[in-house]
This record gives C-alpha cells, sequence and structure tokens, in this order.
C-alpha cells in the first residue's frame, strides 16, 4: 500500500509543518465539542444506555446530574459561563493540537519511509504501525498540554488556575514534574490503537476510493470532498474503537489537589487506583460499564468533523508547499543554501 499521507516532494520538517497547520485549523473548529465532551466523561454518576446516547438528557436522568446531555450541557455552560465557556483550555489546546500535529506528521515520515524497506511486514499493516509509533511519539512528547486543557475545560466560574503560567507554577509546586504526566500511561496505551486505527483507515480509505477511480466507478474532481469523507470515517472508527481509554485518561488528568473545585465537584478520587486496568474496574463497579462511554455522542461528533478538517488541512498545505517548490520557492533553505554552510 502506498502511502498517502507522506509525499517524495516534501521532507520531513515541511511534512511537520504541514501537520502543524491541520492541528491549528482543527483545533478551532472543534473546542466546544471538545468541553462538553470532558465534562459529560469526567461526571461521575451512574450511567445507563439511555443516559450515555441521549442528545438531551430527557427524563431517564436523575436531578443530580450536572450535564445530561449534549444540549442540555451546552444550554448550562452558556448560561453559567457564557460563550467563553466553551473555549474554556483553547489557548493550551492550540499548543497541545500544533505541537502534536507537528511532531506526529515528522515521525509518520521517518516512520513510513522505514517500513517502506522492511520486506517482512504485511504492506497494509505499515500504516497502523506507523500511526501507532508517531502517535505515541507525538502524546509523549506534548502531553503537558493535554493535561492543561483536560484542567482548564473543567474549571467553572471559580478558578483554579488564572492563566497558564499560573497553572505551571501550581502544578510544579504541588505535585511536581510527575503532576503534568498524570494519565500519561492511558494516554499512551489509547493513542497507540487510536492512532494505528486512524492512519491505518485513512491510508485504506483513500487506497479503496483510489481503486474505484481507476475503474472510472466515481469521479476524479472531488479531491477536497475525498479527503474529508477519509478523513471522517477514519475519525469515527478510531475514536470508537479506543473511547473507553480516553474516559479513563480524562478521570486521571483531574485527579490532584484541586479535584473538588472543578465544576464537575463530585469526581471520585482514583489514588489508589492510577493504573488503566485500575480505574477502569472503579468505574465500573461504581457507576457501570456504560460510563465508560460517557461523552461518546459528543466524542463521535467532534472525531467526524475533526478527522475531516484534520487531513483536509493536512492535504490542503502538502499542496500548497509542493506548488511553491515546484514554482521555485522554497519554505525552508536547502541544503545547498549559505545558511546551512
Amino acid at each position: 500500500m502506498s502511502s498517502h499521507v507522506t509525499s517524495s516532494k516534501l521532507n520531513a520538517t515541511e511534512t511537520a509543518v504541514c501537520g502543524g497547520f491541520a492541528g491549528l485549523t482543527t483545533r478551532m473548529a472543534i473546542s466546544p465539542l471538545d468541553v462538553v465532551k470532558i465534562r459529560l466523561q469526567v461526571q461521575p454518576e451512574p450511567s445507563n444506555v439511555k443516559r450515555v446516547f441521549s442528545m438531551s438528557g430527557g427524563n431517564a436522568v436523575k436531578s443530580t446530574v450536572k450535564y445530561s446531555g449534549i444540549a442540555q450541557a451546552f444550554k448550562t455552560i452558556l448560561a453559567e459561563e457564557g460563550i467563553r465557556g466553551l473555549f474554556k483550555g483553547n489557548v493550551a489546546a492550540e499548543y497541545l493540537y500544533v505541537t502534536y500535529g507537528a511532531s506526529q506528521f515528522y515521525a509518520y515520515y521517518y516512520l513510513d519511509a522505514f517500513l517502506k524497506t522492511e520486506d517482512r511486514i504485511v504492506p497494509s499493516v505499515k500504516p497502523f504501525i506507523s500511526g501507532m509509533l508517531a502517535g505515541s511519539f507525538a502524546t509523549a512528547t506534548t502531553y503537558p498540554f493535554d493535561l492543561l486543557r483536560t484542567r482548564f475545560a473543567m474549571q467553572g466560574e471559580t478558578k483554579v488556575y488564572n492563566s497558564m503560567a499560573h497553572a505551571v507554577s501550581d502544578i510544579y509546586e504541588k505535585e511536581g514534574i510527575r503532576g503534568f504526566y498524570r494519565g500519561l500511561g492511558p494516554s499512551i496505551t489509547q493513542i497507540m490503537p487510536y492512532m494505528g486505527l486512524m492512519f491505518f483507515s485513512y491510508e485504506g480509505l483513500c487506497s479503496m476510493l483510489q481503486t474505484l477511480k481507476v475503474k472510472k466507478v466515481i469521479s476524479e474532481n472531488h479531491k477536497r470532498t475525498d479527503d474529508m469523507i477519509c478523513g471522517s470515517l477514519a475519525g469515527i472508527i478510531s475514536k470508537t474503537g479506543v473511547f473507553p481509554l480516553d474516559v479513563v485518561r480524562k478521570r486521571l488528568q483531574v485527579q490532584g489537589p484541586h479535584l473538588q473545585a472543578y465544576v464537575v465537584s463530585t469526581i471520585p478520587s482514583y489514588a489508589d487506583h492510577d493504573s488503566v486496568m485500575g480505574c477502569m474496574k472503579k468505574i465500573v463497579r461504581n457507576e457501570g460499564v456504560w460510563a465508560l462511554y460517557k461523552g461518546i455522542v459528543p466524542g463521535l461528533l467532534k472525531a467526524g468533523p475533526s478527522g475531516a478538517v484534520y487531513f483536509l488541512m493536512f492535504e490542503l498545505a502538502k499542496d500548497v508547499i509542493t506548488a511553491l517548490k515546484e514554482s521555485g520557492f522554497h519554505l525552508l533553505p536547502e541544503k545547498s543554501s549559505p545558511l546551512y554552510q
């Protein structure tokens, strides 16, 4: 399977620039759904099938639940915190998405090139391995931004952190360096299959569409639409596959000295269950198995558009840089440039 992500016309740094641009634009598009998803995920009240998949909550949800569904969560956040409430954590998230996208595609570039030389690995599996390892590298590199994004998204009118600088200094002072990496274990555990499935699905869907184009089954004149469809489906497939691990990750990220100060003040402590399986067992025991899918509706509503925008913006940036290089303009100096001497 040939790679639809990497290009022989771009080097690793240019590919990383495309990834950073894709991350920046994607975050702008999905911030409100991300805030709603996080708040539904960390809410500890018992769950059932109606509760998990409800758009509005309805009468099936007890009044003790602060957020009973997507629509109600949006209304509550807007009423209590205003429009800015839907963009809490956005500064940290922008840093996260830009650096994550850049480091992920940078790593994917080299991993894809390396695996192309490995004949012992089935070609169709190579995108999964490259995506899995690239995602792990990017997650470990950018994790503190992810933790900050989650904590800011959980703040209500009573501020736990007044600014990024205050959050960093407070976490370092009260929790140490390890405080910036709470939940890293489940994050890596989640991201490996997630990004593996993401790139595997995207590459596979692109190859399938290319085959249909060659056979004249579909038109070749809708590349941007094809990029969006493949990206959207890849996002939905990968998010569905690993969603319980995402719930565990969010629960662990908000642990710490300010646990009861967030907008959802009933978040349980997992101090004695800080492993992935330990936290998961406690959630299932106290809240039921469907609690592992809290927030899945906004999660999938986010994953589809997010995947579509992510890969569309990446492909657009890749085409722009390729066109500029072919016209004689180089975004970055060539190795023969005096800047490298």
